[in-house]
């Protein structure tokens, strides 16, 4: 079975939308595609602000994993950060790596050989960690199909 691009018409008036917004018409397109065709809608979408954010307390059982990280804290139990090989997976373990070792945690960090290992949590290197003394894995941006090796974790 072969698939099909479904590409949207081009929006009516786009060289005059884009030329309005300040932008390509390719951007223009894109962010028509994408629902955002209002001022107000692209400036927020274009230019964020951490006011924009949802809480994060609406993540389910958010106040169970801030609180496992403070006890590993306080006990000084190792913190494995296991993120992606992809630019958000590698930027999100720095960023937490950072923050943990600001707060005087025991962090250290794990990402997957890319072709040996592929994605998401691996079995065999969840297992290492283990062994190697982690008390706590976090996970970072390997995704949700790996529910069988975090449910052996847990």
């Amino acid at each position: 079975m072969s698939k099909q691009w479904v590409i949207a018409p081009p929006a009516p008036n786009l060289e005059q939308t884009a030329a309005s917004w300040g932008l390509s018409p390719l951007l223009a397109q894109l962010l028509v595609n994408r629902g955002l065709c209002e001022e107000g809608a692209i400036k927020s979408f274009l230019s964020p602000e951490l006011s924009q954010l949802h809480s994060p307390r609406l993540l389910h059982d958010v106040d169970r994993a801030v609180d496992l990280i403070v006890d590993c804290i306080q006990h000084k139990k190792k913190i494995v950060l296991y993120g992606d090989y992809d630019v958000d997976g590698t930027t999100g373990v720095a960023i937490l790596w950072h923050v943990l070792t600001l707060s005087e945690a025991v962090v250290d960090y794990y990402v997957p050989h890319r072709i040996e290992e592929g994605y998401g949590l691996n079995s065999e290197a969840v297992g290492r960690l283990v062994q190697q003394g982690a008390g706590l894995i976090v996970s970072i941006d390997c995704g949700i199909t790996a529910k069988d090796v975090a449910e052996k974790l847990r």
